[in-house]
């Protein structure tokens, strides 16, 4: 009896209705289409309360995190900060239950792996945004909306009754969206017939995030030849000056007393400013005599093998000659005997 006093208490101080310790948000939701204008009116009723759990956890503190549940299919960070925006500074967004309608037949595990790598291509889109930002000399406002659309992340569609947790600055800022006082809150709309002023306060997700990526890394041809005319006159200017010392070192003395011999003029030919020293030519070189790559008859067993070759060789002739006098002897035609 004392527990519903006490949850009457506070419901009637926060003007919210409350139910089993959560909190009851209606939002309206907007029409998606001209056709459906008559479905203005339908409500869809969030629940939330401040995050209790025994294990402590830096990405969710007690103190300073709301638990969300029953959040619509389509939401975004960008929907979730822009319904506490009043209450206080949300700095983090954590959703939970990251199914989309079509994968409702991953596993646990598979559906927490897939959560991890959603929440590192996040945070390496950031990272890659805030390196472009410091690089870019835009000004604030351009690099705030650079870095806004390096974020951009692919619309999720979660399964119903999904969960998140809202993550402010400061405790007080907690405890302010806690008294949210009743009044009418409509969820943002992204659909085609979404007004300007509520496309201005979401990024673009799904196809107009891609198209906004495509325009951004393709830019128009005029900006285009800014750069490439940037680049060459730079090119060009260091190329300059790496030929002036470059001739600024040529024929220059050092402290030793040496001159340093560096090329100058045709290919080939370097010059100290006094002798010049070309570099001979293929033909000149195929044309040049072998070198001896050792010395003849230097050593006694070098002249012993020319010897008994030289002998053998001699051996070889006089049997040589000795059939051919043969050869010769029988087929003479003059016979005496």
């Amino acid at each position: 009896m004392a527990k519903k006093q006490a949850q009457q208490e506070a419901t009637s101080a926060s003007g919210l209705d409350a139910i089993a310790n959560f909190f009851i948000l209606p939002l309206h939701m907007p029409a998606l289409t001209t056709s459906s204008a008559g479905y203005k009116n339908i409500l869809h009723y969030l629940y939330f309360k401040k995050h209790e759990s025994p294990k402590e956890d830096p990405k969710t503190p007690k103190n300073r995190t709301l638990f969300v549940l029953n959040i619509p299919v389509d939401a975004t960070e960008d929907h979730i900060r822009e319904l506490f925006k009043p209450s206080g500074r949300v700095i983090s967004v954590q959703f939970l239950n990251r199914v989309r309608s079509t994968d409702s037949t991953l596993t646990k595990e598979e559906r927490e792996h897939q959560e991890e790598l959603e929440r590192l291509e996040k945070e390496a889109a950031m990272l890659e945004a805030e390196a472009n930002t410091k690089k870019n000399t835009k000004g604030k406002k351009g690099k705030k909306q650079e870095a806004e659309s390096q974020a951009e992340e692919i619309r999720t569609v979660y399964a119903t009754g999904s969960q998140a947790y809202v993550v402010f600055l400061e405790e007080q800022e907690l405890n302010k969206a806690l008294a949210m006082k009743k009044k009418r809150r409509t969820w943002i709309h992204t659909g085609s017939d979404a007004t300007p002023a509520d496309i201005a306060k979401l990024s673009s997700l799904g196809v107009s995030k891609w198209m906004n990526e495509y325009h951004r890394r393709r830019p128009d041809a005029a900006s285009l030849q800014i750069k490439v005319d940037d680049y060459m006159e730079k090119f060009e200017r260091s190329e300059y000056e790496a030929q002036q010392a470059a001739l600024a070192r040529h024929n220059v003395m050092d402290e030793d007393g040496f001159t340093l011999v560096t090329r100058a003029g045709s290919k080939g030919q370097n010059s100290d400013g006094v002798i010049s020293i070309t570099a001979a030519k293929a033909e000149d070189v195929k044309n040049l005599k072998p070198k001896k790559k050792e010395l003849q008859d230097f050593y006694r067993f070098q002249m012993r093998e020319a010897k008994r070759d030289k002998l053998v060789d001699l051996r070889r002739k006089f049997e040589e000659d000795k059939q051919r006098i043969e050869a010769l002897k029988v087929n003479r035609r003059f016979k005496p005997y």
